[in-house]
C-alpha cells in the first residue's frame, strides 16, 4: 500500500510501497513507533520514538552532524526528529491502508532542519 517516507537526512519526501504491518512501519522509521500526528482526513504520521534521544549528542555539539538536516517540521506542534512515515486510516481489521494525503502538499508545507538552524531557532517565550 502507498505510504509516504520523510528521510530529513537527505531531504527527502517519497512515495513507498509498505505491507502496513507493525514491522514495516517501524523499519520504515528506523526504530519503535510513535504516533506523531492524526491528520483529519484519517491518514497517520508515525515518527521513530527515540528519534530525540538518538540526535541530542548531535544537538548538544558533541557529534559532528555537517551539513545533514535531522529533523523536519511540517507546521504541527513540532518538529520531529529521524524518519517519519505517513499512512492511512485503519481498516475494520486494523490495518493500516494507504495514505490518503497528497506527497506534494507534503512536499509543500515541510522544513528539514540541521543543527544549525535548530541553534538558531528561537525558544518559547514564557514571560521574562
Amino acid at each position: 500500500m502507498k505510504a509516504i517516507l520523510i528521510v530529513p537526512s537527505v531531504q527527502r519526501v517519497e512515495e513507498i510501497d509498505l505491507d502496513m504491518s507493525y514491522q514495516a512501519l517501524s523499519e520504515a522509521v528506523g526504530g519503535p513507533l510513535e504516533i506523531a500526528h492524526v491528520y483529519e482526513n484519517g491518514d497517520t504520521l508515525y515518527v521513530h520514538e527515540e528519534g530525540l534521544l538518538e540526535h541530542r549528542e548531535i544537538m548538544a555539539g558533541r557529534l559532528p552532524a555537517g551539513e545533514n538536516a535531522f529533523a523536519f517540521e511540517l507546521g504541527l506542534h513540532q518538529p520531529f526528529f529521524g524518519k517519519g512515515v505517513i499512512v492511512g486510516p485503519e481498516d475494520a481489521e486494523g490495518r493500516h491502508t494507504a495514505a490518503r494525503t497528497d506527497i506534494q502538499e507534503i512536499r509543500e508545507t515541510i522544513s528539514f532542519l540541521s543543527p544549525g538552524a535548530m541553534a538558531a531557532k528561537p525558544g518559547p517565550s514564557g514571560g521574562n
